[in-house]
C-alpha cells in the first residue's frame, strides 16, 4: 500500500467511520430509540420529556480522569426483587378483564 492509498483511506475513516466506533454507535442509535420511545409513551400530558441522543449511550474507554469514574455498587436481592416488582406494577392494569375469543372463532349452539 503506498502512502498515498493509506491518506486516503484515513481521509475516508474520518468521513465515514470504519469499525467498532461505528458498530458502537448504531447501537446507541438503537438504545436511544427504544428510550425516546419508551419516555414519550409514559410522559405525562403538558409536560416536555427529556429525550436522550445516541452519545448518552455510548461507550467511553478513554477515561482519564478518575472523578469521572463512578463507583459500582451491587444491587441486593431485596433490591433486585423490589425493582422488578415495580415494573411490573407500572405495566400491568388495575382492572383484568376477562378475554372473551373473537366471535368468528365461537361456534353458535341451537337450542
Amino acid at each position: 500500500m503506498t502512502s498515498e492509498q493509506l491518506s486516503e483511506w484515513e481521509a475516508y475513516d474520518r468521513l465515514d467511520p470504519i469499525g467498532s466506533w461505528r458498530e458502537d454507535y448504531r447501537l446507541a442509535y438503537l438504545s436511544a430509540l427504544v428510550t425516546n420511545i419508551a419516555i414519550s409513551m409514559n410522559v405525562k400530558k403538558g409536560t416536555t420529556p427529556e429525550l436522550k441522543s445516541p452519545i448518552d449511550f455510548m461507550l467511553n474507554f478513554d477515561v482519564t480522569n478518575k472523578e469521572e469514574v463512578k463507583e459500582v455498587t451491587q444491587q441486593s436481592v431485596e433490591e433486585m426483587k423490589n425493582a422488578v416488582l415495580g415494573i411490573n406494577k407500572a405495566f400491568t392494569k388495575k382492572e383484568r378483564r376477562k378475554k372473551e375469543p373473537p366471535k368468528h372463532l365461537v361456534k353458535k349452539v341451537k337450542k
